[in-house]
């Protein structure tokens, strides 16, 4: 929690003295202080740096490049909810919803110039290029989405590299940029950058299992829109694997020709072909492999912190899904 609010009062510090109590801070602010936005990217950031350079280190640039992060990933969910239409952005009313698409997509452009001013403060050219490659990765994964509602199945290795464009792109720079910050050493910091990876890729795939079978408590929005905005994911392509002839038919009807089914009739195919319970047995590989990269770094508060944050993606509200057994 103590690290936490330190990453929210460099965001508060960073945000104020750039828009200097103009409209845009106003309307920006709130986002970055909601106590219901984890900020586990920037939290990343920070515990792979003391991971490295030790607990008592100098922290002075850090509040720039923590800042960045978490500036960049709200950047993007803010266009995210104005293509997907998410009215709820944790448990409030989406930016566009309570501003308008104009001012959402003009904020977003501005906040998104604003983290390379900030990349640029801690005077090191690879962090800057982290974010270069994760505005790239972000910014392309938002055209790719539209392939979410081909008239094809999906296949697993496009959906894979979506995943990692829109969300595991930037856990692996947050790691990085961590890393970065205290050492040149290339195999520490390629170390960060694959647990970076999977972090983003575990947390990713469980937010979609939760978009079929949570609340919107867990998600902070809506948990039909997956289904209801008819995108395929892992757990889709697991089904259309898995479920038998006649399932098989409606997913189809209902993914790839666009009839009308019933959402509970599709969301009742994906938990009963086996689908949920396969995505929710590869989250968990994904999280396991995390945290064995970890135990490669000698132990330290900062190992463990990660480690905390590693044991947040869990199924535990949810376990009477994953008692359904893949044929």
């Amino acid at each position: 929690m103590r690290n936490k609010q330190l990453i929210i009062d460099w965001l508060t510090d960073v945000i104020h003295e750039e828009y200097q109590n103009s409209i845009l801070e106003k309307m920006i602010l709130p986002i970055f202080v909601n106590n219901k936005s984890k900020k586990l990217r920037p939290l990343v950031v920070l515990l792979c740096y003391r991971l490295i350079a030790g607990e008592d280190s100098d922290e002075q640039l850090l509040k720039y490049i923590c800042s960045a992060i978490e500036i960049c990933h709200n950047a993007s969910l803010i266009v995210d909810d104005v293509f997907d239409r998410d009215e709820l952005r944790r448990g409030k009313a989406s930016f566009f919803v309570e501003f308008g698409t104009f001012a959402a997509i003009s904020s977003a452009y501005n906040l998104s110039a604003f983290v390379f001013d900030l990349a640029a403060r801690t005077n090191n050219n690879e962090i800057v290029k982290e974010l270069g490659r994760v505005g790239t990765a972000l910014s392309s994964a938002l055209y790719l989405s539209k392939d979410l509602r081909s008239k094809e199945i999906v296949s697993e290795e496009f959906f894979m590299d979506l995943l990692h464009r829109k969300t595991s792109a930037l856990f692996e720079s947050s790691a990085r940029c961590g890393g970065l910050l205290a050492t040149n050493d290339k195999e520490k910091l390629d170390l960060l950058g694959r647990f970076g990876k999977l972090f983003g890729y575990s947390y990713q795939l469980r937010d979609d299992v939760l978009a079929i079978i949570g609340s919107i408590e867990e998600l902070g929005k809506e948990p039909d829109s997956d289904i209801t905005n008819r995108f395929q994911s892992l757990i889709t392509i697991e089904a259309f694997r898995l479920a038998n002839t006649a399932d098989k038919k409606i997913l189809s009807d209902y993914y790839l020709r666009q009839t009308d089914v019933d959402p509970e009739t599709i969301r009742s195919i994906l938990i009963e072909s086996g689908a949920i319970n396969a995505v929710i047995q590869k989250t968990e590989e994904y999280r396991e492999e995390a945290g064995e990269l970890l135990n490669q770094f000698p132990d330290s508060v900062s190992r463990r912190l990660l480690l905390e944050l590693l044991s947040i993606i869990n199924f535990n509200s949810i376990k009477q899904y994953a008692l359904v057994k893949n044929p």
